[in-house]
């Protein structure tokens, strides 16, 4: 294997290959290294989320293999003009001018990666960045994200009692599916494609992976739902009544204020006529606040602040609606696309 490449094009994959992986795992901080179709190939993932990226046209080898993210992430930082990579299988050297890494390399980790899909819509990389960000910001580890793609986009995730739910229509479908992703790759999905440069994004199934088009290729793991589990979250928001407008800033002062014994500050908050009430305790300490506004029906949930707050603070609009609905307080925007969804208590 021998084969020029540009400088900064290679920063550019690796960089994006980093956002990938992320570092939950530094076992998987790895780059393969592959030809495919008449060009030299990088791939990289979490475990989960993998992309493929073509990096340069080359002359065809069988060579395979996989070598060090960090270590070439580190040296190709300050590089500039074309960098000649050559292997022989059992190392791969990156030299510039005065400057060489030579690396051991390891077994190729990619092999399952799928190329062809069929579309099953085409969406705005945008919108799906910013709703994702949104649903899984209140999630810890071990979580799921369940996400739907048809005639519109759809999303949802719970924790610790709060559901944030999504949903938006497509520019274009052919089809549609259920899936659901672990919370650790839905953050790291959520980096890699606000680095990447197209506007539409072609979502896709494989024969074992949701696929995702965009500038690169990305293979999804997670499990196909066959059952509709939005049902229910549906209905609550259909049947919801409105019964306040509330300005965020001024309803996200008062949870921040809430906050005072940390990540795991236990709120609860209940409307009346006279207002909103926010009200924390723990032994020896109390906290209330009132958030002076109209309320047109009476409710009480008790939440965790912290986890409340990462929801609210992404889900877009400064004019909030809040709604009652038969076992939630549910709270959105205007534009009635991003929900948050909280329980109810007696």
């Amino acid at each position: 294997m021998k084969v020029i490449v540009n400088a900064e094009k290679l920063k550019r994959i690796v960089l994006h290959i980093d956002k990938v992986c992320g570092t939950v795992e530094p076992i998987n901080r790895l780059v393969g290294v592959s030809y495919d179709n008449g060009n030299l190939v990088f791939y990289g993932g979490d475990g989960c989320f993998s992309v493929k990226a073509e990096v340069s046209e080359m002359n065809p080898t069988s060579l395979r293999f996989s070598t060090s993210l960090d270590i070439l992430k580190y040296f190709i930082s300050e590089l500039k003009g074309n960098v000649l990579i050559y292997s022989d299988g059992n190392f791969v050297t990156f030299k510039v001018k005065e400057e060489n890494l030579k690396i051991r390399v390891g077994k190729f980790r990619f092999e399952k990666f799928e190329d062809r899909f069929d579309v099953i819509s085409k969406i705005s990389n945008t919108f799906f960045i910013k709703d994702l960000d949104f649903v899984s910001s209140h999630l810890e580890e071990g979580s799921m994200v369940d996400l739907f793609f048809g005639n519109k986009t759809k999303m949802a995730a719970e924790s610790r009692d709060i559901i944030c739910y999504v949903s938006r229509d497509a520019i274009e479908n052919n089809s549609s599916i259920f899936w659901s992703i672990p919370y650790y790759s839905s953050r790291h999905i959520v980096k890699s494609l606000k680095d990447d440069s197209v506007r539409e994004l072609l979502v896709g199934k494989g024969l074992n992976y949701l696929i995702f088009k965009g500038e690169f290729l990305y293979n999804l793991c997670g499990e196909e739902i066959k059952e509709n589990k939005l049902i229910f979250i549906e209905e609550e928001i259909k049947n919801g009544k409105i019964i306040a407008k509330i300005g965020a800033s001024h309803f996200k002062h008062y949870l921040r204020r809430s906050m005072i014994l940390g990540r795991n500050s236990q709120v609860k908050i209940s409307g009346s006529r006279n207002g909103i009430f926010f009200y924390t305790f723990s032994r020896g300490m109390e906290y209330k606040g009132v958030l002076e506004t109209k309320i047109e029906s009476p409710f009480t949930t008790i939440v965790n602040a912290y986890f409340f707050r990462s929801a609210l603070n992404r889900i877009g609009g400064e004019n909030l609606q809040i709604f009652l609905g038969k076992s939630h307080l549910i709270i959105s925007t205007v534009q009635k696309r991003r929900f948050i969804l909280l329980p109810l208590v007696q």
